[in-house]
């Protein structure tokens, strides 16, 4: 199961109870709407002292019914959003680089040199490394290093280099595009040169209608861009990057990004946005957030659901003793039906605008698509 964002953390509390019986999770009390699942209900028995053969399974199967709810509720209302909505750019998963290289670099020991990324300002924007390729004349390793323009060394990787061919090396690295404290966020992967020496591939061929230029007052990521090999130039501007030390890179002059050679290195990446941000990019504040309570009782619901579907398929249950399965199914029907009059609320009502992600089809796409229908 994938990591599940951070805006929807403890948005509903496992249990309160206080039974004895239990070897109670430290966080299972703690949440933020003040909703439980198992107050929900023919849950409430789940807290009853009678329930205790079944130690901590409950709260297992809580967290797997939280997690999963949550899961459910980003599908469900993205699928909704994107009704009336369609992406601003397409999302890209592909390359970065060329991976062939015909010349060596001649670099100067004790030098810097990789590849700078220079971001679209894109709110709930994300660049998701899964490779680092290396280029290299000799088998060895290299620490490459990610920095970005506020300063922060973020990554230190070793990575493998093969004789005179291309490496992957897997990695797991996400980035945002935006930061609410500067313009245009900035990465450099960078690695120190020494006698393992880089071959000079670059960026693209100087063919086609595409010629990616880096050039920070006239970026390239500003403009529409065709080609499917591409289509990660809308979301990020890449360069070579070469410095004589380790700079401050917190300097928007840094370096030489005059070519598109890229000193070695390629990467594998995703660029996408995070349609359901618009519902939690600064968190889930109940205070502030109109839509917050609702978000809560959808997932509360959810949960509640794949709880009860668990409980009237356990084995570990005596049902006739601690709950009434008519009675639960019964309940499983109005959680359900709760649930999906939440979700279809909370995707009518979201403000679409808080991220850069999403912008409204016009009526025509709508109409062929059936929608209106």
């Amino acid at each position: 199961m994938s990591a599940l964002p951070n805006c929807y953390e403890d948005i509903i509390g496992l249990s309160r109870t206080t039974c004895e019986c239990y070897d109670i999770p430290a966080d299972a009390s703690t949440s933020l709407s003040g909703l439980y699942i198992d107050e929900l209900a023919s849950l409430i028995c789940l807290q009853s002292i009678t329930d205790c053969e079944m130690g901590t399974d409950v709260f297992e199967q809580f967290r797997k019914a939280r997690d999963l709810a949550i899961i459910s509720f980003q599908a469900d209302t993205n699928a909704l959003l994107m009704q009336h909505n369609r992406l601003i750019r397409n999302n890209y998963k592909g390359a970065i680089g060329r991976g062939i290289a015909k010349n060596n670099i001649t670099p100067t020991v004790g030098s810097y040199y990789g590849m700078r990324i220079w971001c679209n300002n894109i709110k709930s924007g994300y660049l998701t490394i899964s490779s680092i390729g290396t280029i290299f004349t000799q088998t060895g390793t290299k620490e490459v290093y990610i920095y970005n323009n506020l300063g922060d060394l973020l990554h230190t990787i070793t990575v493998d280099t093969l004789a005179n061919k291309q490496k992957q090396n897997v990695v797991d690295i996400e980035l945002p595009l935006h930061s609410n404290y500067i313009e245009n966020l900035e990465y450099y992967i960078i690695y120190e040169a020494d006698a393992n020496v880089a071959l000079g591939n670059d960026l693209k061929c100087n063919c086609g209608k595409f010629h990616p230029i880096f050039n920070t007052h006239k970026p390239y990521c500003y403009n529409h861009q065709n080609d499917r090999n591409y289509m990660w130039s809308q979301w990020v501007m890449v360069g070579g990057f070469s410095n004589s030390a380790l700079p401050d890179f917190t300097d928007c002059n840094i370096g030489t990004t005059t070519s598109n050679i890229l000193y070695g290195l390629t990467i594998d990446v995703e660029l996408k946005c995070l349609v359901n941000e618009v519902l939690c990019l600064d968190g889930i504040d109940f205070e502030s957030n109109n839509l917050a309570g609702a978000i809560a009782i959808a997932i509360q619901n959810k949960a509640a659901v794949f709880v009860g579907n668990w409980l009237i398929n356990t084995n570990k249950l005596n049902r006739v003793s601690l709950i009434n399965t008519e009675i639960l199914i019964e309940d499983i029907k109005q959680w359900s039906a709760t649930y999906t009059d939440m979700i279809k609320y909370i995707a009518e009502e979201a403000d679409t605008s808080v991220n850069d992600c999403l912008t409204c089809k016009d009526i025509l796409e709508m109409t062929r698509r059936g929608i209106l229908t």
